[in-house]
């Protein structure tokens, strides 16, 4: 069951590594109990075991890879049977520093409008920021806010917060509903947290929590270009209607071009460096272009140049 505070925990577990486990550290610090958490299985390759937890911890495993919204789904799902009314959702790279948590749930419970809160996120091991909260501009363009506006206070209104660390009331996914499966991975929390605004929630960052977290894009940097693609013209449709929709294609198709052209400079030796990078944008960018107008969703391609750990999607 839940805690006795009403508190949820799911943490989706790519693969069976047990990188989680300094996450599981971090809520057992929070005074979080192991049976407050369900720690959610996505295969890093076929047939794959779930892993150990430690006691109390229940795993459920997914059968396959679903990704990010899918997973979590599972998770969310199991601790809203459970009953709980705030669900704290982690990815297993995510690490919470001291008093994040206590932070965290204080202002959900002082402050009844928010509905989704986030922490402030740094770059791990260090105090360089990744995101103050997100933003979603006139044509539909997310981005993190690098720096803290002046006269902040106890929580930073914001469009979005970074789906490896959320705390969401329960009324939120009863509302709304969960997240949209149909993106697979990124820009599902913005698209959440769209539909949670509109529902009359507010979303907000609280600078005094923080947390380590880093982005993926590195690991897979094909499959991230398709998806932060196709999933972004999407979102801005949904965010800014034709005027987003219009422009997010205009700059994927501008980005198609660019990294067309740093990878012809780079085989002419006119430039440093090789060519896998701009060619994996460049097919990411152009096939996620496609795909979101031909209706395609779900995991990425398997046979994009740079699909990286994804590969069992």
């Amino acid at each position: 069951m839940a805690n006795e505070e009403g508190l949820g925990v799911a943490v989706l577990a790519y693969g069976a590594g047990g990188e989680f486990r300094a996450l599981i550290e971090s809520l057992a610090a929070e005074g979080v109990a192991p049976s407050a958490i369900v720690l959610v299985h996505n295969q890093a390759a076929p047939g794959e075991a779930p892993p150990s937890a430690p006691d109390g911890v229940e795993v459920l495993a997914t059968g396959g890879n679903p990704g990010y919204a899918g997973g979590m789904n599972a998770g969310i799902r199991r601790q809203l049977e459970r009953g709980a009314e705030q669900i704290l959702v982690l990815t297993h790279d995510a690490r919470l520093r001291p008093g994040a948590l206590v932070a965290l749930r204080g202002v959900l419970a002082t402050q009844p409008g928010y509905g989704i809160l986030g922490p402030a996120l740094v770059l791990p091991g260090t105090d360089v920021p990744y995101s103050f909260g997100g933003v979603t501009d006139a044509n539909g363009a997310n981005s993190h806010r690098k720096r803290l506006p002046p006269g902040a206070g106890e929580v930073l209104d914001s469009d979005w917060v970074d789906g490896g660390t959320m705390l969401v009331r329960r009324a939120v996914f009863e509302r709304v509903g969960e997240f949209d499966e149909r993106f697979w991975g990124y820009c599902e929390e913005a698209d959440l947290c769209l539909r949670a605004r509109r529902a009359g929630f507010a979303v907000g960052l609280v600078p005094a929590a923080r947390a380590d977290q880093d982005s993926g894009m590195g690991k897979r940097i094909g499959a991230w270009a398709y998806l932060i693609t196709r999933n972004g013209i999407e979102y801005a449709g949904r965010a800014q209607g034709a005027r987003g929709l219009a422009a997010s294609t205009l700059r994927s198709l501008w980005l198609v071009g660019l990294n067309l052209a740093r990878a012809g400079l780079r085989a002419a030796h006119l430039r440093g460096g090789g060519t896998a990078e701009p060619w994996a944008l460049a097919v990411g960018t152009w096939r996620g272009v496609i795909d979101r107008y031909r209706g395609r969703w779900g995991a990425p391609p398997a046979n994009l140049p740079g699909i990286g750990d994804v590969g069992n999607a």
